[in-house]
């Protein structure tokens, strides 16, 4: 914005503020205390948005919304990205909001990347133990579940990123677990178009 005088600065504020859903008037001279969460947020994305970026790193945005205000969010970072052709960098645990909202998923667990996979694969296709895992936390109210979501762990101590165990990173709750995988880091590999896993023993 250098260069640029401050009507035009203004006027870009005020104009991004709209895109976002916000009244500019009502909440130009308001601190974030007086914003509610989902408020605040929209300030967020049209802060992001006044630079007109390629790509928005998204850190767990609606981790401390309401359902119907995540639900909100998520949809005007959709309308964002299609408006602006804007690449998401989408950072969450949220297996249900990262299916909705991803083109393309990459799970990780301590560091290290476990699968990388079209969203809309996900679901009926994940291959690797701890992204089964994951998606057998999302609630289903069909009553006819998919393999991934039977997924049993072993219960111990949750391990330290700081001391994290030998080869795969995961074997300590993994079902599947056997010798190498404490010998050996597997290495991530095609399996189809797009799909690609980090196991030894799928």
């Amino acid at each position: 914005w250098g260069g640029k005088d401050k009507a035009a600065i203004e006027a870009r504020a005020r104009e991004v503020l709209a895109e976002v859903g916000l009244d500019p008037d009502m909440v130009w001279d308001r601190t974030p205390r007086e914003l509610s969460g989902g408020q605040c947020q929209r300030v967020c994305i049209a802060r992001a948005l006044m630079l007109d970026p390629k790509v928005l790193i998204c850190d767990e945005p609606v981790s401390s919304l309401d359902v119907s205000v995540q639900a909100q969010i998520l949809n005007l970072l959709e309308d964002a990205k299609k408006r602006h052709g804007l690449s998401l960098l989408f950072i969450a645990h949220n297996m249900a909001v990262v299916k909705n909202i991803s083109d393309r998923v990459m799970i990780m667990y301590l560091g290290r990347v476990c699968e990388i996979v079209p969203a809309e694969d996900m679901q009926n296709r994940a291959l690797h133990p701890y992204t089964q895992l994951l998606l057998s936390s999302i609630p289903d109210p069909d009553a006819t579940v998919t393999a991934a979501q039977n997924v049993e762990q072993k219960v111990i101590e949750l391990p330290s990123p700081l001391n994290p165990p030998s080869g795969c990173r995961f074997r300590t709750r993994c079902p599947l677990a056997t010798d190498l995988c404490a010998e050996e880091v597997p290495e991530l590999r095609l399996v189809q178009g797009g799909h690609q896993v980090a196991c030894h023993n799928v």
